[in-house]
């Protein structure tokens, strides 16, 4: 049997290249070639051991590649051998009643140890060489796009569902706390929706960062009392819509602080570790706070990421950090786990093209 490279968790802090089987395409099915795979937080969390995983795991969920065949009964006038696509929402099961209705994210069965793309090691698969996809889970690439770019769909999606469940809408005064990759995203976003935009973040080379980035409104939380700033900035009003996407509890609290009157905010991270707070429930009624979160995304915020990738709304140019082979993939984990450090991309079955 054709067997191919792939990257497996053994265990935590283990992350080695192995030899597995090659999946085998069904009917309905194409054969990806996977080109790049960004190192997640999620898989980042993975090899830490903050996120619990059954060993053999194969991990990569923000994948780019291309078709190198198809299945019987694809229709090959959509979908094409040479087609540059980004396969999407994997770990979604496709018959559930929120699939059915286009909430893949929101699947009763979602789970990232699911067995996907014909591989017979639990995972996302996109830290493998080859995935077996159903054409439902794919999303072409334009011809401007790099791979490594177009990996990046996956998490702009996560943000446009959490954008979208907040309705920014123009003129907002908009709170992002925190700066890695996915507060980036927010900013960037809630700017192209017309909004006025605030990043709390108390980093030096990031608010630096924000500043390449056109983003001047900065709160350092270190120097200042992000709630008292806020309200400052907004001459007592609060903030429209709070997005939080950072893992700590305690700055949940915060953000419900920051919001208006009839303000919304968005809990977006994973926390870590999982501690309680304290909101009080009265001042959640009175001001009509919308107290939300946002996890994953839809087909859906898939279609919206990469219209805005492809047509160039949004560029994830400066977020990628840098690229490595599959064979350095330890590397490229340790050199993602620096906090300086916003995506990693692997690099798998490069030759001389995109």
């Amino acid at each position: 049997m054709a067997t191919m490279n792939a990257a497996i968790f053994n265990d935590i802090e283990q992350l080695d290249v192995e030899r597995i089987n090659k999946p085998n395409i069904k009917e309905d099915e194409v054969l990806v070639e996977i080109k790049a795979c960004a190192l997640c937080t999620w898989e980042q969390r993975v090899y830490t051991g903050v996120n619990k995983v059954h060993f053999p795991f194969i991990g990569g969920h923000e994948e780019a590649g291309i078709i190198i065949d198809v299945g019987k009964k694809i229709d090959t006038d959509l979908w094409q051998i040479g087609n540059r696509v980004v396969v999407g929402l994997l770990t979604s099961c496709g018959y559930c009643d929120n699939c059915r209705t286009g909430h893949e994210g929101s699947c009763t069965q979602f789970s990232y140890e699911n067995h996907v793309g014909g591989l017979n090691i639990r995972g996302m698969g996109g830290l493998a060489e080859y995935l077996a996809v159903p054409v439902t889970k794919l999303f072409k690439i334009g011809d401007q796009l790099t791979y490594e770019e177009a990996a990046l769909t996956e998490p702009l999606s996560c943000v446009v569902h959490s954008v979208d469940t907040a309705k920014v809408e123009l003129g907002n005064d908009v709170v992002v706390i925190g700066a890695g990759i996915m507060g980036i995203f927010h900013a960037m976003l809630a700017r192209e929706r017309g909004a006025r935009v605030i990043v709390s973040e108390p980093d030096g080379n990031r608010q630096k960062f924000l500043k390449q980035l056109g983003f001047h409104e900065i709160i350092n939380p270190k120097h200042l009392d992000p709630v008292n700033a806020i309200n400052t900035l907004t001459n007592g009003k609060g903030a429209d819509v709070v997005f939080d996407t950072l893992p700590i509890s305690p700055v949940a609290e915060q953000a419900v602080s920051m919001a208006a009157i009839d303000g919304r905010v968005i809990l977006y991270s994973s926390f870590h570790p999982d501690t309680p707070i304290s909101i009080s429930p009265h001042t959640l009624h009175r001001r009509m706070t919308k107290l939300m979160g946002s996890a994953n995304s839809d087909s859906g915020d898939f279609l919206k990421a990469m219209r805005l990738l492809n047509n160039g709304s949004v560029d994830v140019k400066p977020l990628i950090a840098g690229t490595v082979p599959l064979s350095e993939i330890d590397k490229g984990m340790q050199w993602a786990l620096k906090p300086e450090t916003y995506r990693v991309i692997v690099e798998l079955n490069r030759h001389d093209d995109k």
